[in-house]
């Protein structure tokens, strides 16, 4: 039975990679070869960025004898990465997965489920870890030269950190699922905590300059600090130098907690997902309903979609987060701001680059790019309504429109007013985001109908394993490059306010020409899905 359920959750992973989830085929050579350059270009930049951190502590911390140091640092960054990457797929995959009611019908133990739903996290959790694991090594070993031994242990260690990491995952994913399952707003709930934990994440990258000099310049004062507070990670710097004693402490210590947080999980698994105490119960209420327009009534079944499951909220509306969020950023951080503004009005880049900022973060929203994909298989209940598909075209368009440019636009303006822009330049900018983000709208729902993920078996697999998705934010950021950086190449020939008027007409005419695609040949492409 176990090999069965591995087999089963090796294959729905492979086929994402594989498998056309339109029809079930596999996917052309091109097809899996060109998502296989976009994924390693992903990874390569993320291990470039590593690279560098690496590259600014290695040399000086191991000249100055303080290899383990070094490694206890980059230790805490794969930890750090590690946990970003799994534990928002730790309470969804292992505790709301949409085939659990199936499996647990069957006479399977609940252990073994739980084992090959944590195998899949463990296999991603390592990957996280590799991304930061693998170019500190290897930086290490350019600097100080090859050490058998020492890279021995390094391998070892990739495969055991990744335990502990997995632990506290799975265990923050099941205490959230405990609370969450006895309360009624948890869906209000597990937004908070996600959205807290990223905004500590994201303040703690912001800062990474500065910890990494006060690193250089206080190494010792650090490694004291590890040693009396972070004992785990400094047995994991000392293995990581070839200290046998050291790598038998850290697997003990990472292997344990990961072996007790699965007992705990293996023993509560079964209480845990069946609980529904925390639904509220249906009274009939007699009372008079209004009449809706077919728009209307789409339109509210997708915000429903959307806001109703946090993890889809959180991946697909972080644009509209950080939006909110940019003003007070650009208000604190004054002194920044005014300098920049002076920087662009002598160059007349100031405005432009208002507008790129903003179109760069509104592009972060994905909503119509997985709305498709979250019909799966009851695409044919939409299908079957006595509606028009481009009527269905209007309310996935408009959802996106709503959550993203309304945020977008009182960001836009904000700024504005702070910097102090000038009212032609500010109008034509506040233009150019409404633009942008309708034509982000419109590229995530031709891409979708073009990649669509039917066959998922959670919802959260429809958004972060999604190839539209990722296309759709790649298409955002080349079309962020290409209109406003035009601006060094073209901008000597027109005024800031005449190339931001051409950057709005281009993207009010790239939207009207997807709008028609998808009037005739998206039409045909939905309805034949």
């Amino acid at each position: 039975m176990l090999k069965a359920l591995l087999k089963k959750q090796f294959l729905e992973t492979a086929s994402f990679f594989f498998l056309n989830a339109k029809d079930g085929k596999r996917r052309s050579p091109l097809a899996i070869l060109g998502f296989g350059a976009l994924i390693l270009y992903g990874f390569g930049a993320v291990v470039a960025m590593f690279w560098m951190i690496s590259g600014t502590l290695c040399a000086p911390l191991t000249q100055s004898g303080l290899d383990w140091v070094y490694f206890a640092f980059m230790i805490t960054l794969a930890t750090s990465l590690g946990c970003v990457g799994s534990v928002f797929a730790a309470k969804s995959k292992l505790f709301e997965a949409k085939d659990n009611d199936f499996l647990l019908s069957l006479p399977v133990p609940a252990w073994a489920i739980l084992f090959t739903r944590i195998l899949s996290l463990y296999l991603l959790t390592f990957l996280f870890e590799a991304l930061v694991l693998l170019p500190a090594a290897v930086r290490y070993f350019v600097t100080v030269g090859f050490s058998f031994l020492p890279a021995l242990f390094q391998l070892l260690l990739l495969f055991i950190l990744p335990l502990g990491t997995l632990a506290v995952c799975s265990l923050l994913g099941w205490l959230i699922a405990i609370v969450t399952a006895r309360i009624r707003s948890k869906n209000l709930l597990t937004v908070l905590f996600f959205a807290v934990f990223m905004v500590a994440y994201f303040l703690l990258v912001g800062k990474m300059n500065e910890y990494l000099g006060y690193i250089v310049l206080h190494g010792e004062a650090v490694g004291q600090t590890i040693k009396t507070k972070l004992f785990p990670f400094w047995q994991a710097g000392l293995a990581a130098l070839g200290e046998p004693l050291a790598l038998l402490v850290s697997a003990l210590i990472f292997g344990g907690l990961f072996a007790l947080v699965y007992l705990l999980l293996a023993k509560t698994f079964y209480r845990v997902v069946t609980v529904k105490r925390g639904e509220k119960k249906t009274r009939y209420k007699e009372r008079k309903r209004e009449m809706r327009s077919a728009f209307s009534a789409l339109l509210k079944r997708e915000a429903l979609r959307f806001f109703k499951n946090p993890m889809i909220a959180l991946n697909c509306l972080l644009g509209s987060v950080f939006l909110l969020i940019l003003p007070v950023i650009a208000f604190f951080n004054a002194d920044f701001f005014g300098q920049l503004a002076a920087a662009g009005e002598a160059k007349g880049l100031l405005g432009l680059l208002v507008g790129m900022i903003v179109c760069a973060v509104a592009s972060m929203n994905f909503i119509t790019a997985s709305s498709v994909s979250l019909e799966g298989e009851t695409l044919w209940l939409v299908r079957s309504l006595p509606v028009e598909t481009k009527t269905v075209f209007a309310t996935k368009l408009s959802l996106h429109v709503l959550v993203t440019a309304v945020p977008a636009l009182l960001c836009t303006l904000l700024l504005s007013i702070l910097l102090k822009l000038g009212i032609w330049i500010a109008i034509l900018i506040h233009v150019a985001v409404f633009a942008f983000v309708f034509l982000c709208a419109a590229t995530g729902l031709a891409i979708n109908l073009k990649f669509p993920n039917l066959r998922w078996t959670n919802e959260v697999a429809a958004v972060k394993q999604s190839v539209a998705a990722i296309l759709a934010m790649v298409a955002g950021i080349g079309a962020i490059a290409l209109l406003f950086g035009g601006y060094f190449l073209f901008g000597k020939y027109l005024p800031a306010e005449g190339y931001a008027a051409l950057v709005s007409g281009l993207l009010v005419a790239a939207s009207v020409l997807l709008c028609v695609w998808l009037g005739k040949r998206g039409v045909k492409i939905f309805e034949n899905l």
